[in-house]
C-alpha cells in the first residue's frame, strides 16, 4: 500500500482513455518484491529481536519494451573511482564528518518528461486506488522504476534543484 500512495502522492500518473494513445506506447507494470535486511534506521535488529529483514513491494514498468529505446538519454553521472577517493581525501584532510541518507521513491519524484508521451496499464491494486475505468489507463508523468531513461530524469531534477537553491 506504500508503494501504491507514492505514486499517487506524487502525481506519478494522470488519467487518459487507452484510446487516446498508440497501443506500442502502453507499458505493462509489474511487482517487484523483495525481503530487505533491517538496519537500526529502521528499528534495528537487536537481541530481544527476531525480525532481521522487511519486506519490500515496488511497482516497476517494463521499460525494455519502451517502443523508443534506443533513443532515450539514458546517461546519469556517478561517481568513478578516482573521484570517489579524492573527494574521501578531502573529507579527512578536513577533518569533516561524512554522512550519507536515502531519498525514499526517489525516481517518483525526479523531473517531468518534458516531450515524451507514454503510458502505463497499471497494476490492479494502482487501478483500484485510483478508481480507473476498463478503458482507462494511465500517462506517466515522471519517471518511474523500470523506465531506461528514469535515472537521468531524476539526476536532472537534482541538478536542478541544487542551481535552485544557490550551488553551481
Amino acid at each position: 500500500q506504500a508503494e501504491v500512495n507514492n505514486w499517487i502522492k506524487t502525481e506519478t500518473l494522470s488519467v487518459l482513455l487507452r484510446d487516446q494513445i498508440p497501443a506500442d506506447q502502453v507499458l505493462r507494470c509489474r511487482w517487484i518484491l523483495t525481503w530487505k535486511p533491517l538496519d537500526v534506521a529502521d528499528g534495528g535488529v537487536d537481541s530481544q529481536s527476531t525480525k532481521q529483514y522487511k519486506a519490500k513491494a515496488r511497482i516497476v514498468v517494463l521499460g525494455y519494451l519502451d517502443p523508443h529505446l534506443e533513443e532515450i538519454p539514458r546517461d546519469s553521472p556517478t561517481l568513478g573511482r578516482s573521484s570517489r577517493m579524492v573527494i574521501l581525501q578531502t573529507i579527512a584532510s578536513h577533518g569533516w564528518q561524512l554522512q550519507s541518507f536515502d531519498i525514499k521513491a526517489a525516481f517518483l519524484q525526479g523531473r517531468p518528461q518534458a516531450d515524451r508521451v507514454i503510458a502505463v496499464d497499471p497494476v490492479p491494486e494502482l487501478r483500484k486506488a485510483m478508481n480507473l475505468k476498463p478503458e482507462q489507463i494511465c500517462r506517466l508523468n515522471k519517471g518511474v522504476y523500470g523506465l531506461i531513461d528514469a535515472p537521468y530524469l531524476w539526476y536532472c531534477a537534482l541538478v536542478a534543484e541544487l542551481v535552485h537553491l544557490g550551488f553551481e
